[in-house]
């Protein structure tokens, strides 16, 4: 039997391929399993009775190969190699040490791993989100320059309209995000970029428009995170509605002297992966755990109680299980979790670790430094959005719209170039 490798970020996959019968099975291999029952008789198995004797608590749940390559075991037999960091393992003292190697190697015979393979043929997998800004920019000067309007070269011509909106509807639809550069310096000219003109935005308790910064005049209730220079982390707006607005866009006034870059996560895409690669528990936990988001503010407050991660009634075929409604996260406006059993709350807590740890991954964000006339439009029930603290008089005007206005919208764009 000989054996095909291929890395995942989380766990590795390998193809055992059976020359004599002429077929081929696939099996999945959690990285943690592998460290934990390496075959080595240098700490991990006893030298005369081959019995393990590194302990599962000494190895990081988050370990990974250094690198992993076909082999052979001292018989010949086909073997697969992986390479890990030194990692601190227990003496005989019970004191942790860490090994005096550049890099431990674990040898499998491909036949022990067939023989001890516990997740094979595994159907139901999720990618890594996207986190290519490239796969979710539009430059609307490109379209300007390509489709000029006949009577005013500067501006965006009819047909150049059609294209850059089934664009934006292709983004959104696919990334729920897209990043428009060059759009403009007119905030309320960009707003029916993506609703009606009879259209209109959602105002909040803020105001029609937020104008995010740190001399804010113009809104209400600006007691609030947004009007700092502060770091605002991962989250989605107005969780503490019962209703909240479809989609965002941020139009970028001025950007700061220095930091102040958004990024994103769909987390949409984040919250499957959790549970088919992750901790299926974790987002059992995340899906029925109520939680209360609170908005405190001195001349507001609103209050609203539902899990992390909300379920639709509608049943996804391939896994007979309910799909993902909307992701409701915002730390800011957590309250206290209440809703929990003394017993069950670690486990909670883990869970709700287990969900950031994947948010702040670099290969689950979309990072994005917005320029003077550049936008950033997003799916406010599926994607999560961030920004680094600043310093410097830096400017975004955000815009909350209705989901519905926005499909029918992008819409009616893409369905007229299908009828071409």
């Amino acid at each position: 039997m000989s054996a095909r490798l291929e890395l995942k970020p989380d766990w590795a996959r390998i193809v055992f391929v059976d020359e004599a019968g002429g077929t081929e099975t696939t099996a999945d291999f959690h990285y943690f399993w592998l460290r934990h029952n390496c075959p080595c008789l240098s700490g991990c198995r006893h030298v005369k009775t081959k019995e393990r004797v590194i302990d599962a608590a000494t190895i990081p749940l988050e370990i990974r190969p250094l690198h992993a390559a076909l082999s052979a075991d001292d018989e010949g037999a086909p073997a697969l190699a992986f390479y890990w960091a030194p990692i601190a393992t227990k003496d005989d003292g019970g004191r942790l040490v860490i090994q005096d190697e550049k890099e431990h190697v674990s040898l499998f015979p491909v036949q022990w791993l067939r023989d001890n393979a516990y997740a094979v043929n595994r159907t139901h997998i999720h990618e890594l989100p996207p986190h290519d800004a490239a796969l979710v920019t539009i430059d609307f000067a490109a379209y300007v320059a390509e489709h000029p309007d006949t009577g005013d070269s500067s501006q965006l011509g009819s047909t150049g309209t059609v294209l850059y909106k089934a664009a934006l509807y292709d983004r959104l639809s696919r990334f729920g995000v897209a990043i428009i550069r060059n759009r403009g310096h007119d905030t309320e000219d960009i707003i029916h970029d993506f609703i009606d003109s009879k259209a209109d935005v959602i105002p909040t308790h803020f105001g029609r428009i937020e104008h995010l910064r740190t001399n804010n005049t113009e809104n209400a209730n600006n007691d609030q995170l947004g009007y700092t220079n502060s770091a605002v982390r991962l989250h989605t707006d107005q969780c503490y509605a019962e209703t909240v607005p479809g989609f965002q866009f941020l139009h970028c006034i001025r950007p700061a002297d220095v930091g102040g870059e958004n990024y994103f996560v769909h987390a949409e895409s984040a919250a499957n992966y959790l549970k088919t690669e992750i901790s299926h528990r974790a987002y059992e936990l995340l899906t029925t755990v109520p939680v209360r988001f609170d908005r405190k503010q001195a001349k507001f407050q609103a209050l609203h109680v539902s899990p992390i991660l909300r379920l639709s009634d509608e049943i996804d075929p391939a896994t007979n299980e309910r799909k993902l409604a909307q992701v409701r996260y915002s730390y800011f406006t957590q309250g206290a979790q209440t809703n929990v059993p003394f017993s069950e709350l670690r486990e909670w807590y883990e869970a709700q670790q287990e969900w950031d740890r994947l948010l702040y991954r670099d290969d689950f964000q979309i990072k994005a430094g917005l320029q003077t006339g550049d936008v950033v439009i997003y799916d406010n029930l599926k994607v999560l959005h961030a920004r680094n603290g600043f310093a410097g008089p830096r400017h975004m005007a955000g815009v909350y719209l209705a989901a519905a206005d926005l499909w029918h919208h992008l819409g009616q764009a893409k369905r007229s170039l299908a009828v071409k």
